[in-house]
Order: structure tokens, then sequence, then C-alpha cells
């Protein structure tokens, strides 16, 4: 659907339900694309909108990405399913193309880099009617600078993004976003994109009076920093928190998540979606108020599929194809299993860049008669309700849609143990199979035993069906509405949580080998319910460490005796860190505990117990 016919000046931005929920207020699903291929992350965002629609509650999908395909791609969801056709998917750039912004500034604001000489580079084309979509410019006299005109469908430019000389020193670049009317004038100017992403959010919810629920990583590191007096701010975790294969207490954050992570306590809601990666991230770094486990919805049948009707034999595996999901060890143990002479077949069903590799495995072992590559296909469910075993030998996981999907449909799990998605739903010989991660031999015993044993394959399709009705539409729904009133209710409290400051303000030694700890602590005009100090060793469970309780307050600063013992009672060989425990209204919050920023001197102790200053 257009956007025009979406939404317009005086239209609505959201969907309309025929039946509003008794508290209407809107939610927005963020994500920064929607392309052709997407994966499991995107498609949850777009189900999400449409459950809630369904559930109603008005919702639309928003993303900032310039696609000039983006008609042809909405037009393909909402035909396959994917996006509900009552949800608005609302981009960025049709947005402004079509309408002004909700605000000018009335500066008289100037077109700028008008007097570069600037050469055409580039040009993209809508391919739907073939309009001017974008023209990217160059400067032949300075390499740093360059140009993109957005343009709409009568050819006139809403958006000129910019780089260009800095005012006061010319060797150095300045970005600029202007937005323009249709007779060229500049309404609004942005000194980075993010500033422009974040202004048309606002725009989106005061017209819509909507939460924001985010799911793209990318979003999330702009979007951390937007506020807004009325509207909820949840992002949505759907992988771990730290880089692939690293350590949950002690491995390196992972990139994408770095902002997210190190502006945690700027969400209104940080949703996981299991247990197990909730429980990972409070232990590593420490009590939040704002972590809460919502899984991601997945529907099946109403009643499970027959089991005579399923496939002997047939083995599925649903995902990208992308080294992290491991495909090539599936290949390994599905060769396995047939040279026990187990009749077996392998339905490969997504794609990536990894499939010629895979391939080229298939081709090497000489079973192309036991495997088909399907590519994307719209009919999974069938395949599912056709299929007796998922095999899954993922290297991580967030939450395994593949696993839920196949659990619904009756068709049973195989799959490695890892962080953090199959432990989480597979009940090991109940529901499916969960073996070592990297074990090949276990993981092809339990799909053997799966395939030659009618009585055991269908008893476990029978529990996988069962076990995956808590993770239905409805169930989902009603737990977002639970996150999202009890997020409400504590907002003002966690607002102060997120505003206070925890410093240390002195320390002094005594003679027994015993320390006080000073410790400032503000938290503006908010009562502070409580504080505690937790040591712990680093890189060990933060509720595993010595809580201690301030001995005496006055004016804000808390005195913390901290005992000489506390070293034997900790005895590990690394760093004790400290760090501070608030509680506001009943919410906590967790801060490491650091000295003023960048102190001029710093004292310590030499090899001889002697005190110095560096």
């Amino acid at each position: 659907m257009p956007f025009h016919e979406a939404s317009g000046p005086s239209g609505h931005v959201v969907s309309q339900p025929p039946q509003p929920h008794r508290a209407p207020r809107a939610a927005l699903m963020v994500t920064w694309a929607v392309e052709q291929g997407f994966g499991g992350m995107t498609a949850m965002c777009l189900k999400r909108a449409g459950l809630f629609h369904e559930g109603g509650v008005p919702s639309a999908v928003v993303t900032f990405d310039a696609n000039p395909e983006l008609d042809a791609i909405r037009t393909a969801l909402t035909a396959n399913g994917k996006l509900h056709p009552e949800v608005p998917l609302l981009n960025l750039h049709e947005y402004y193309a079509e309408q002004p912004p909700a605000t000018e500034t009335g500066r008289g604001l100037k077109l700028r880099g008008t007097g570069i000489p600037w050469t055409e580079a580039a040009r993209l084309d809508r391919s739907l009617d073939g309009s001017l979509f974008c023209v990217d410019y160059t400067s032949a006299g300075n390499d740093k600078l360059s140009k993109r005109e957005y343009h709409r469908r009568d050819g006139s430019v809403y958006l000129v993004d910019a780089t260009l000389p800095a005012p006061h020193d010319p060797d150095q670049t300045v970005r600029t976003l202007q937005l323009l009317a249709a007779d060229g004038t500049v309404q609004l100017e942005f000194t980075s994109a993010a500033r422009l992403y974040r202004h048309w959010l606002t725009e989106l919810v005061d017209r819509s009076n909507a939460d924001v629920i985010i799911d793209s990583k990318f979003s999330a590191g702009f979007l951390f920093a937007w506020q807004h007096p009325t509207a909820l701010k949840f992002v949505n975790f759907h992988s771990t928190h730290v880089a692939a294969g690293q350590d949950t207490l002690t491995g390196k954050l992972s990139p994408a998540h770095r902002k997210i992570i190190d502006n945690r306590d700027a969400w209104d809601g940080i949703t996981f979606l299991t247990e197990s990666q909730r429980t990972a991230f409070v232990r590593r770094f420490g009590n939040g108020s704002n972590t809460v486990v919502i899984s991601n919805p997945v529907d099946g049948p109403d009643t499970l599929p027959a089991f005579e009707a399923r496939d002997p034999g047939t083995v599925v595996h649903v995902g990208r194809f992308t080294k992290g999901k491991n495909i090539g060890a599936v290949i390994d143990i599905v060769n396995a299993v047939s040279v026990a002479n187990v009749p077996v077949h392998l339905d490969l069903i997504g794609d990536g860049d990894q499939r010629p590799v895979l391939e080229e495995q298939v081709r090497r072992l000489g079973i192309g008669h036991l495997v088909s590559f399907h590519g994307h296909v719209h009919d999974v469910a069938r395949r599912l309700s056709k299929a007796r075993v998922l095999l899954l030998c993922s290297r991580f996981e967030g939450q395994s849609l593949a696993i839920l999907e196949a659990q619904a449909h009756g068709c049973v799990p195989v799959a490695y143990d890892v962080d953090f998605g199959p432990r989480d739903v597979i009940q090991d010989g109940r529901n499916g199979f969960i073996v070592p991660f990297g074990d090949q031999e276990a993981a092809a015993m339990a799909l053997g035993r799966l395939l030659a044993d009618d009585a055991l394959c269908a008893g476990m399709s029978d529990q996988a069906f069962e076990s995956a009705r808590q993770y239905s539409s409805e169930q989902i729904f009603t737990h977002w509405k639970e996150a999202l009133e009890m997020a409400r209710v504590n907002k003002k409290d966690r607002e102060v949580l997120a505003a206070a400051t925890v410093r240390l303000a002195g320390l002094r030694f005594h003679p027994d080998g015993d320390t006080d700890l000073e410790v400032a602590v503000n938290t503006g005009s908010g009562h502070l319910g409580g504080l505690m100090l937790v040591v712990t060793e680093r890189g060990t469970d933060a509720g595993q460490g010595k809580t201690f309780e301030p001995y005496n307050e006055s004016d804000g600063i808390f005195g913390f005796r901290i005992p000489a013992s506390l070293r034997a009672q900790l005895p590990g060989s690394d760093a004790l860190d400290i760090n501070a425990v608030l509680d506001v209204g009943g919410l906590k919050r967790t801060i490491r505990l650091g000295a003023t920023p960048k102190p001029a001197s710093v004292p310590y102790f030499t090899a001889y117990g002697n005190l110095s200053i560096k």
C-alpha cells in the first residue's frame, strides 16, 4: 500500500482496529529496514505489529532506510501474509516526500552548498513508476565533499544530505541534512542523520500517541538518546550481548549491542526472548528493573497434524545460510545417519552467502540424492507439518524461531546446546533432543532414533505440539500488555533511577586494615529507598558477591566499612569490583562505583606500602 494511502497530514499513521483495546495507546514497531529475504528479527517485528492490531492496539511498522523498491516490497509482504493489510509500513523518506514536517523553524534557512560546483555521479529511479528517487553529486575540487538529493515523484526535492566544508575551517567537513518544501524552501536542518531520525520519530509519536518498541540494533544505536514525555521506549535483544563464541560473563561485548548495553538504564524496557538470556545479562551487568522476558509468538494448527501423514525419513533445516547456522554440520549428520542405513532425506529451506559452500559439500560427499535446496518458500508451515525432525546445529541463538515453529507443528527438534534458545524450549528426551555443541555422533544417534522408531517420534511430536502452546500469539500479546502496563506504572521511579549518580567521595584507612568508603549519591528530587554496595571478583556473577549496608549517612554521603578480610572471603586472583545498588520505589539499578572523572592526581601504594600520587 503506498504511503499516501496509509497516512496523510490529517490521516492516521497507525492502524485502526475495529475493536480498540480499552487503553488504546498505539505501538510503533521500529526497525531500520524491511528488505526482500529478511530474517527472523524482521519477521517478528512485522508479526508483532499485526498481533497488536488484532488485539485492539493501533500499530505501525517504522523504517528509516532510503529504498526506492519499498512500494514493491510492501505489496509483496501484504500479499504473502507477512504484513497485516491494515498495518501501515511507514518510512521516513516516503513520509517527507508526501508531506512537510509537523513543525517548521521559520528562521529563513538557506539551502547549503549552492556555491560549490557539483557534478552528477549517479541517479536511482523508483522501479514501480520510473520516477526519479535520488541523485548523487561529487565535487571535482574536493573529493571529501558530496551531496545526495532525494526527489518526490513530481521531481521536486524533499531532502538534501550533504557533506560540506566546515564554516570556520574549510579543510574540515560537516554533514548537513535539510528538509525542503515542494517550492524548494528549507524547512528544517539537522547536523546528523541521527537527529533527523529522532525528530521524525517524535513526529510519529506526537501524531499517534504511541509507545515505541525497537527491534533493530542499528536503530537502537541512535534511539537510545531519544526521549519523549509520554512514550515508553523498549528495545528487544534478539541475540546474545557478547560476540560470537565469547563467554557471557567475561567475553568481548557484541559491537552491534554496545550502545544498547552502555546506555542500558535509558530504556523503559529491555526484552529478552528467553530467561537464560536475561539471566546471563543480569549476571554480567547487575540488577536492572527494566529487564523482562517476552518470547516471540509462534502459532501452529489447532490440532496436531497426523503422524501417519508425515514423510518417513524427512528432516528439515529452516534458516539463513550463514556461518553461524553451521549448516555444514547438519549435512554431515544426515550423511552419518544414511551411512548407518537409516532412510533419511534433508530439506534445506532458506538461502544465503554459504549456499555455494554447502552445495559443494553435498557434491563432495556424493549425497545429492539425500539433500534438496529449496531456497525461500512461503509454505514453511506445510513442510513442518510433513517432516518428522528439525535438525539445528547453530553456533549461537537468541531464541530459535525454527525450533518453536517446528514444535508448534509437531516436528521434533534435534539441536546443539548453545546460548540461548534450545535449552529454554527443548526438554531433552521429551519434546526434542538437545546434544552437546559439536557432538555430531550424539546428534546422529538422536536423529537416527527418531527416524527409526515411529512410536518414539510420534510421542515426542505430541509433546512438542503441546509445549508450543505457551508461545501462542494470544499468550505473547498478554505478556506485552503486562510489560508495557508495568513499565508505565514504574516510569517515574525509573527516570529517577536513570538520572541518579553515584561516586566515591572519600577513603579512610584504619590501623586494623579495614577501609571506610564515602559514597556520594544524587537522585535529584527523587526519594532513595535503599542503597548497598556489592563487591565481586571481576568476571564473576554479580549475584555472588559480598554485600555491605551503609553505617551512616549525611547530606547524601553514605559511609561503608569494608573489612580487611574481604580479599580472603573472595579468594580469587582477579581484582575486586565495587558496585552500588540503588533502590527507588522498589526498583533497582546497579552502578559501577567510580571517582570524579579524570582526577588531576591519583593516590596509590607502592610495593613497599608507601603512599605515592600519580
